[in-house]
Order: structure tokens, then C-alpha cells, then sequence
């Protein structure tokens, strides 16, 4: 019977630290009151994340499964629906992790483009999307959603220009500015420069001072010129890409376009995956 109730004793302290660390865990999941970007580490893809409190925007989904473990790490413990799913352009490297996160999430809504596009991947998806009845949103050049507190996206491409694209799919891409408050962010997922004359000659006043752009098409020297990059004068320029790709991006065009107008660079391939945070005046980035 003593050794019994030493052993107890014992077996207390263990419980309770637990319980603790359990309590603590649950505490530090809640949804954090500011405005979360993260540009996910997924290899050689996109995939990124907007976040106020349990809403989310998720925009492309990468080439793999790994995007799971990437939103689960920032997402409320008890939070099982995902708001808005956008799927910039249907090339694998952008769609393949959806699959898994439709299975095992709740989707209210999906922005695409429904460009033509042959594929067993983009059949996959679009097929589970319709067997989920997800409702589907294709959005015009101009369009805005209103979110949140003091968020907004503005829709500066592809519109009904897409089917020009067919051929192209980086050029369908789905391109959209994303203010919170004073803060804004350009999401440009491949489009490369064929599309961005266009994107400036309808929505120029959109582009100028922005604060951070991801860069498309993982900085590919098709994605910008430098008289573009010096029209939106970004702050800061994240890319999106894998280690060691074989494509050999970024390109070091765009780094030396980026350079020059002292933009700051973050690159997944180096950094990992980033996180923008801001209350709509300031913000603040880290990598982790």
C-alpha cells in the first residue's frame, strides 16, 4: 500500500504538468485578434493563407499533401471550416494539396477561373468540388469582396479574358489585391508579363505603392519588368519556391530588379514559410 501511494505521489506531479502544458496549448491556438498572411515553405508551389480570428482565405494549395500540416499548425485547434478557397490557375504545383484539404475540411466557397485545362489532377478536383456541392464563384476584372473588420479584394485579373489564355495557363492566373485597413498585398499567383500590360492598363490605379507582392511564378524572369516593379514600388517581395529547383528560380533578373528599388526579399526556399501580421497600419513579418 506505501509504495503504491508513493507511487501516486509520483504520478501526480506528471498529470498535472499535462494538463497544464494541454491548457496552455489550447490558450496559445485561439485565434490571434490581428490580420495573419502566411506564404507556406510547400516546396516548388504556392500556397498561402489569410486569417482574422476562425475566417480563412486559403489561395492555391501546392504540389503536395504537405499544405495540410502547414494550415493546421496556424489554425485555431478547433477550427474546421475554411471560408474561401481561390485557385489561381489549375497547374499541379498550385492544386494537387487541395484535394486533401476539401476532404477534410469544410469549404463555404471557391474562387476559379474554370479556364479549360486538361488534366487528371484538375479533373480530380474539380470533381470532388461537385460532389461536395461547393458553391463556385468566378469573379469579373473590378469585383470586390468585402471582409472582416476592414479587409478587401479587388479583382484585377483574369475576368473574361481568360479563354485568351487557354494556352497559356500562367496568363489565366487570378490576380487580386488584398487590403487590410492601410495595408495591402498583391497576390499574383503565375501570371507572367503578357498578362500584367493588360493588368495595367485596366487596373493601374491599384498597383502603385504597395507593401508587399508575392512575386509570380516563383520569380520567374517571365513575371515582371523592371518598369512594372517600379510603377508598384513594393516594400516587400516574397517568392514562393523549392530548394534547389530545377527551373533555377529565382531568376537573377528579378532579384536585381528587386534589388534596385531596395525592395526586401523573402524566399521559401531559404526562409521557410513567413507570416505577415498587421492591425491595418502596421505590420510586422517573421519566418518559421
Amino acid at each position: 500500500m506505501v509504495k503504491k501511494a508513493a507511487k501516486l505521489k509520483l504520478f501526480f506531479p506528471f498529470v498535472l504538468a499535462l494538463i497544464t502544458a494541454t491548457i496552455w496549448s489550447v490558450y496559445f491556438s485561439q485565434p490571434d485578434e490581428k490580420l495573419n498572411i502566411y506564404f507556406f515553405d510547400v516546396g516548388q508551389g504556392d500556397a498561402e493563407l489569410i486569417q482574422k480570428a476562425n475566417w480563412q482565405i486559403l489561395v492555391d494549395g501546392g504540389p503536395d499533401d504537405i499544405v495540410i500540416e502547414r494550415i493546421s499548425n496556424v489554425m485555431p485547434i478547433d477550427d474546421r471550416k475554411i471560408e474561401t478557397i481561390i485557385i489561381t490557375h489549375p497547374h499541379a504545383d498550385h492544386i494537387t494539396g487541395l484535394i486533401e484539404v476539401i476532404n477534410r475540411y469544410e469549404i463555404e466557397k471557391i474562387i476559379l477561373t474554370k479556364v479549360g485545362y486538361e488534366s487528371a489532377t484538375y479533373k480530380s478536383l474539380l470533381e470532388l468540388i461537385d460532389k461536395k456541392k461547393i458553391k463556385t464563384i468566378t469573379p469579373k476584372i473590378g469585383d470586390v469582396e468585402y471582409l472582416f473588420d476592414q479587409g478587401k479584394i479587388t479583382y484585377l485579373w483574369p475576368g473574361e479574358e481568360v479563354s485568351r489564355f487557354e494556352n497559356n495557363l500562367n496568363n489565366s492566373s487570378i490576380v487580386f489585391r488584398f487590403d487590410y485597413g492601410d495595408f495591402n498585398c498583391i497576390f499574383s499567383g503565375d501570371a507572367e508579363i503578357e498578362s500584367w500590360t493588360e493588368i495595367f492598363k485596366k487596373q493601374k490605379n491599384n498597383l502603385p505603392d504597395i507593401d508587399v507582392i508575392k512575386i509570380p511564378h516563383h520569380g520567374s524572369r517571365t513575371g515582371l519588368n523592371e518598369n512594372m516593379t517600379n510603377i508598384m514600388r513594393p516594400d516587400i517581395a516574397i517568392i514562393s519556391l523549392g530548394l534547389n529547383n530545377k527551373y533555377g528560380f529565382p531568376h537573377q533578373e528579378i532579384l536585381d530588379i528587386l534589388a534596385k528599388n531596395k525592395t526586401r526579399v523573402y524566399r521559401t526556399d531559404q526562409d521557410k514559410s513567413i507570416n505577415i501580421r498587421t492591425d491595418g497600419k502596421n505590420y510586422e513579418i517573421k519566418t518559421f
